[in-house]
Order: structure tokens, then sequence, then C-alpha cells
């Protein structure tokens, strides 16, 4: 069950503490949403969650770093 103090620490996170958080799996199940939102919200990504979370799982496949993640990000999956 989800933590709801943990939900609203891991929403505030800067972006690049909530790529790492992701990565390294530092979530449990129901608490990746607080993540995608703050990574939404931080590199003020115009696309939708689902997409987001999409190259979130590519970045973790392909054990990206932080930046490399991130940059996946902005440039909208694209390498």
């Amino acid at each position: 069950m989800r933590d709801p103090k943990n939900y609203l620490r891991l929403r505030s996170l800067p972006a690049d503490e909530a790529i790492a958080c992701y990565l390294a799996g530092e979530f449990t199940i129901g608490e990746e949403g607080a993540l995608v939102d703050a990574i939404q919200k931080g590199l003020s990504l115009p696309m939708k969650k689902d997409e987001i979370e999409d190259i979130l799982l590519g970045c973790l496949d392909d054990e990206a770093t932080v930046e490399e993640c991130r940059n996946a990000l902005i440039s909208g999956g694209h390498k």
C-alpha cells in the first residue's frame, strides 16, 4: 500500500532526482505516478504521462544514466 507522505515527497522531487529514483526502483507499486508527475513538471514535458513512463521503462531496460534518460525524455524518446 502506498504511503501518502512518500507519494507527496516523490511528487515534489526535482526532475533528475525523480529520474534517479525511477531508474533505481526506489518507490513502491502505485508511486511511479508521483515520479512521472515530478519529471513531467520539472522538465516541462508536453507529452502524456503514459508516453513518459514508456520512455522511462526503455531507459530502465537500456540501463541508461540519469542524463541519458533526461535527454531521451526531452527529445521525445528519440536517441
